[in-house]
Parts: structure tokens; sequence; C-alpha cells
């Protein structure tokens, strides 16, 4: 009982300092030496911890293939490859529905903050004179814009889960499948009740379905090399930033430029806060504990799945945050080893809370840019989100 209590201590810690809008990775760091100092483990010992966990091949996996990631987008921006793609998707979508919904997911294929403000234009394009409300409209734009961030691995979250909970990132992201392609069908079914399909006048050409497979083929070749041809985060990326600088003829100065430019010293502290407070949770004992206490207290494990990472998703509207002080979390209360299914209905639980959280900053300027009421678009969005959650939950009854 003593364990969980300095846990549950160390976890309000947390979110106490997320709800401060602290960066995730000092807050980790905070909590780890939080942590530390509640078992007693004494300053050099906590500096031993840090050591470790900084140095683990699995954080510098992460930090490389975060940064990597980052060059990416970087290149995709600068080229122009991301305008091809809207461009080349609104000739090919002959239906304003599609072009409605694709769009965003286009965008949402890069992880940025501000993403829902540069797709909800080209929503609102798509829709054009429709008699669509703002409210519907704000959740098309939202709604379709999340389904890569449960299994892509350009997402951080992602490859953050599936660090900490040793689960290889091919095989995690096969068990997330599920979650975005429901998100895409209970959107396609009530996100665009009582709007229309209007045709878009024009022809398609095949120079348009080639200008948006080329556009696509970096994002798609880091898929593949990650989820079928198994390579490591960071390996699959320098291949595709090697393949990316030669294609475009980057100089030298070039190449240096986009990597300074990329390189974000708040990503570093964010992985190694997270690792930190794994490697202290380790040290200190917890890790044993804990599966232990809830076999004995009669708890529902299914409740602690849901209701941590939940929670953290309402409260900070961030996914690296539920997942990095949650998630190890989850860990430790599985013997250290979780399935998949369970990862998966935790990976729900808290982006359920992503969806719902009042500082999730998509919803915010999506609502914003449509003039839509956000109590309106709530009431649009609950079912929804209740549906893939769902989903999340089957999985798991089912495992």
């Amino acid at each position: 009982m003593i364990d969980l209590v300095k846990i549950v201590l160390s976890f309000i810690l947390i979110v106490s300092l997320l709800r401060f809008r602290w960066n995730l990775g000092w807050v980790m760091l905070a909590a780890s030496v939080f942590l530390g100092a509640l078992y007693s483990i004494g300053p050099m010992d906590q500096l031993a911890v840090f050591a470790g966990s900084s140095v683990d091949p699995v954080t510098l996996n992460l930090v490389g293939g975060l940064v990597l990631i980052m060059v990416v987008e970087n290149i995709i921006r600068k080229r122009g490859l991301l305008r091809q793609m809207t461009e080349s998707l609104s000739a090919i979508a002959r239906d304003r529905r599609v072009s409605m919904a694709v769009l965003p997911g286009i965008i949402g294929l890069l992880p940025s903050a501000g993403g829902a403000a540069f797709s909800a234009p080209l929503v609102q394009e798509a829709a054009g004179t429709s008699t669509v409300s703002p409210e519907r409209r704000a959740l098309i734009n939202y709604w379709f814009r999340h389904p890569w961030e449960y299994f892509s691995p350009l997402y951080p979250g992602v490859i953050l889960a599936a660090a900490i909970t040793h689960i290889p990132v091919n095989r995690f992201m096969l068990s997330q499948s599920p979650l975005p392609l429901a998100l895409v069908l209970v959107g396609a079914f009530l996100c665009f009740r009582g709007v229309e399909g209007h045709r878009v006048e024009g022809t398609r050409s095949r120079k348009d379905v080639l200008d948006l497979a080329l556009a696509l083929l970096p994002i798609a070749g880091a898929v593949v090399l990650v989820a079928f041809a198994g390579l490591g985060l960071s390996p699959a990326m320098t291949v595709i930033v090697i393949a990316l600088f030669a294609v475009y003829r980057y100089s030298w100065k070039e190449m240096g430029t986009a990597l300074k430019e990329s390189i974000s010293l708040n990503i570093i502290v964010m992985v190694l806060g997270v690792m930190a407070y794994k490697g202290m949770l380790d040290a200190s004992g917890a890790i044993d504990s804990l599966p232990r206490f809830f076999r004995e207290s009669g708890m529902p494990p299914a409740a602690v799945f849901f209701a941590l990472p939940f929670i953290v998703g309402l409260l900070t509207g961030v996914t690296v945050a539920f997942v990095g002080s949650t998630f190890p979390l989850v860990v430790a209360m599985t013997g250290g080893h979780p399935d998949p299914s369970t990862v998966t209905f935790a990976f729900a639980s808290g982006f359920a809370g992503i969806m719902l959280s009042p500082t999730h900053l998509c919803l915010l300027l999506t609502a914003r840019y449509f003039k839509a009421d956000l109590a309106g678009t709530y009431r649009l969005l609950y079912l929804p989100v209740l549906l893939v959650f769902l989903v999340g939950l089957a999985q798991y009854a089912m495992r």
C-alpha cells in the first residue's frame, strides 16, 4: 500500500505541474527526483539512475528517431510537398465530403501542434457553399486530422509508448490499427450527418494521381520501413532523410541548416525526463510491488488502465503527457510485460481524454476559425469519441 501512496503522490505532482504548462520533460525529471526522495534514494544514486537511463540504447534510439522525424517534416514543408499533396487531392476527389475528410488527414500526417489552423481553411474551401453548420465543419476538421496519432511512427506519442512498454514498434502499430480504422468509419457515418455529397467540377488526371503519390512517398516510406521491414525508428528515418537530401540535392550547408532548425531541446528533455522517471520506478522497487498490490486489493486493473491515462489526457490535451506519465505505471502493474491489447486500451483511454480536452490546441484553433460554438461542437463530439474508445475496450476484453 505504501508503494502505491508514494507513486500516487508523484503522479499528483506530475498532473499539477502540467497544469502550470511546464515542459513535460522537466516535469518528469522533477517527479523522478521527488519519487527517489520518497524512497530514500540518495543524490548520487539518483544521478546514477539518470545517467543510466540517458545512455540506454532505447533512449538514444528514441531521441535520434524523433530528431530525424523533425528533419523530414522540415524538408517536406520547405520543398512544397505538403502543398502538392493538398492540391493534387483537391483535383482527384470529386465529392466535397471526401475532400473535407481527407485534406485534414493529409495535414495530420505531420505532427504539428498548429496543423488544425492550416487544414481549417482547406475544409472551408472544400465545403464551398454547402449548408454545413460551423460546428459540424469544426468537427470534421478536428476529427479527421487525428487518425495517425494512434499508430503513425512519425508521432512522438506512438514511439514513446512503444519504447516504455518494450513492444516493437511494428507490433505496437498492428495492435493500434483498429483505432484509426474505427475513427475513420465512425467519422464517415456521424460527422457528415445532413451533409450532401456535392460534386466538384473538373476532371481528374493521371498527373494529379502521380503528384499525390510522389508527395506521400517519404511518409509512406517511413511507415513501410518501420512497420513492415522491421527497422528501428532511427535507422528508418536515417534512410528517409538521406534519400530526401539526395533527391533535393541538399548542399552541406543546407543539410546543416535543416538539422539545426529541426533539433528541439524540448523533445530531447522530454525523452530524457520520461525515461528517467521509468528508471526511478525500477530503482525504487515499485515495479515489483505494484502488481502484487493490485492482485491482492481486488481493484479491477481495467479501471486503472482507463482512469489514469484518461484524466491526464483530459487535463493536458497532449498525447506524450499521458503516455509519458502513466505508461510506466501500466508497465509496473502488469509485471513489466504488458500485452499489446492492454497498452492499446490504455492508449485509447488517454486519447479519448485528449479528444475531449478543453486544452487541446487543435480543438480550440478549429472552433475559433469556423466561429463555432464550442459547446455545440462538443455535443457532436461525445458519441464519436465514445465509439472509438469502445473499440479499444473491446480489444482489451477479448485479449
